[in-house]
């Protein structure tokens, strides 16, 4: 039987790319993008035709609920709709605040609790959440951002134990600088000239190395060898020092 993918944020980037691998290997694809021109523009370069593009705000509490009434039980969630956020304590408003929060920390927790009933029905399914590592790491100007990041890795980390014995795995994705749009989208393009090649991975890194993760049941992923390595360093005074230095524009 074929199975079935929800994808967030789908039109460029990790889940454009999770949409590529998953639709070379078959699968039934629900592809949500907030913006329709890539949306159009994602669905011609996939060019598949079990895939359905839908556009949704997934900042806001109506679309949620409408993908949670309407969508058939996926077999497979990868909640990666997101958006990259610099700014030093107390320069953003309220009101973005909150719909960053929402966006990428209570929506898809909101996404996941409303699907989880269906998916404990058919008592099988994978659930795969893109943070970043950004959650265990400090990073200078993200507090926003990092809290987000942490707090949906801290859910994903929680339910994953809670649903290990009833068939259902979650994966949480902790992948740094990745090469897509987003930093440009975010005014952050200095970033793509500073920070070196080696603290950068691609799209289709994050999903190789997410999805066999995720196929073998692992709470967690860091894409990329060199992350892997220095982990352990990230939080050191002078990591964040370099970092700082390294990120800063001129």
């Amino acid at each position: 039987m074929t199975k079935r993918a929800l994808i967030t944020g789908s039109s460029t980037g990790i889940g454009f790319e999770y949409a590529r691998y998953l639709s070379n290997k078959g699968w039934d694809l629900d592809l949500i993008s907030q913006h329709k021109s890539r949306s159009m523009e994602s669905k011609k370069k996939l060019s598949c035709e079990k895939a359905q593009f839908h556009i949704f705000d997934l900042g806001k509490k109506d679309s949620i609920n409408s993908i949670i009434n309407n969508f058939e039980t996926p077999d497979l969630i990868v909640a990666n709709a997101g958006i990259a956020i610099n700014g030093a304590i107390g320069d953003i408003k309220q009101d973005e605040k909150e719909y960053y929060y929402y966006l990428m920390c209570g929506g898809v927790i909101d996404l996941i609790e409303g699907f989880i009933p269906k998916i404990l029905h058919k008592k099988n399914g994978r659930i795969v959440i893109i943070s970043s590592i950004g959650a265990k790491v400090s990073m200078p100007k993200s507090s926003l951002y990092s809290s987000i990041k942490a707090g949906i890795y801290a859910y994903g980390k929680s339910i994953s134990t809670e649903l290990k014995n009833q068939n259902i795995s979650v994966t949480v994705s902790l992948p740094g600088y990745v090469k897509t749009e987003a930093h440009e989208r975010a005014g952050l393009d200095h970033l793509l000239k500073k920070v070196p090649n080696w603290m950068w991975v691609t799209p289709e890194q994050v999903v190789m190395e997410t999805e066999k993760a995720s196929l073998k049941g692992k709470l967690e992923i860091i894409p990329g060898k060199v992350y892997k390595i220095v982990k352990p360093f990230l939080n050191l005074k002078i990591a964040v020092s370099i970092w700082k230095m390294i990120t800063k524009r001129n």
